[in-house]
């Protein structure tokens, strides 16, 4: 092995980056969201760091551990690195400018593209990237998206963002169902056979919320992973189901809307966010975070 790969041992852009990430965020808590085993990964490539720096990069007396006046200094020249690494890749490349937008494919098909098509003439190269919530947040920090559509309650401190409107929720019926048209309450949904999203988001809480607070169990008969899969399903199967109103145009066919009560309580926030930092430097994320902010 030669000396080069020797002395290189330990050190990455992959570690330096999460290195930044937790400088920014305060903490490897804060830096991984909650996530146990990216607590567990940011500690271990910390600690990797640590044996090539030779010093210590977390000041462990304190709970959670704090980032070293070292590692702020470290941190400082990591992000100048990177933002000259990519002005140079811009700058030999030439032609449009390229901007990364990290979100889930529903904000993508419902208010991505259609924005970037109003601004087809802006020279720009976008690349929308479909990442879960929770990715987009890490890929935010390692700055390897400009922005990012993710939860509000799960954007970063430090990061600008711009308040997306509330997306409420609604239910739908096959039109020929015997209580289309009617208003219902939770209570009738026990019998009613449901095409629901899979895991324990946000919605599901509320679901859960709302039904064993009247000791009601919905009858759930497909889980599916994405809002797409929950159209099809709906269609395919002839059964009811939650959508999201900001996907109203994809609503499956031969489908009515009913009112249920108090479903108004619930509505999807996002925000839409990005670097402050690299707003300044880089003038077409300048440009972009003015015009979503509202500012000419």
């Amino acid at each position: 092995m030669s000396r080069t790969k020797l002395k290189l041992k330990g050190l990455s852009l992959d570690r330096l980056e999460t290195l930044s990430q937790i400088v920014s965020q305060g903490s490897i808590v804060q830096a991984s969201g909650g996530n146990t085993n990216k607590q567990s990964q940011f500690s271990r490539q910390v600690a990797e760091l640590e044996d090539w720096f030779g010093m210590e990069l977390l000041d462990r007396s304190v709970t959670p551990n704090r980032p070293t006046t070292a590692a702020i200094g470290i941190s400082r020249e990591v992000e100048t690195f990177m933002t000259n690494l990519n002005s140079l890749k811009e700058n030999t490349a030439g032609g449009r400018r390229e901007v990364v937008f990290g979100a889930g494919e529903r904000m993508i098909r419902s208010y991505l593209i259609p924005w970037a098509a109003k601004k087809k003439d802006a020279d720009i190269r976008w690349i929308f990237r479909n990442l879960a919530s929770t990715e987009v947040r890490g890929e935010l920090l390692a700055k390897r998206i400009d922005f990012g559509i993710l939860k509000k309650d799960s954007c970063p401190h430090g990061l600008s963002s711009v308040s997306m409107k509330p997306i409420p929720m609604c239910l739908l019926l096959p039109a020929d169902h015997k209580k289309a048209g009617l208003k219902l309450k939770w209570e009738e949904l026990a019998d009613m056979p449901l095409v629901l999203p899979e895991g324990d988001g946000a919605f599901t809480r509320f679901l859960d919320e709302k039904t064993s607070g009247i000791s009601i169990v919905l009858d759930v008969m497909l889980e599916c992973s994405s809002w797409t899969q929950v159209i099809d399903a709906m269609s395919g199967f002839q059964i009811s189901g939650f959508l999201p109103k900001d996907l109203e145009k994809q609503f499956p066919v031969g489908f009515t809307e009913v009112k249920l009560a108090d479903l108004e309580d619930y509505t999807d926030e996002y925000v839409i966010a990005w670097s402050p930092t690299e707003a300044a430097k880089r003038p077409e994320i300048g440009r972009l975070a003015k015009q979503l902010s509202g500012k000419k």
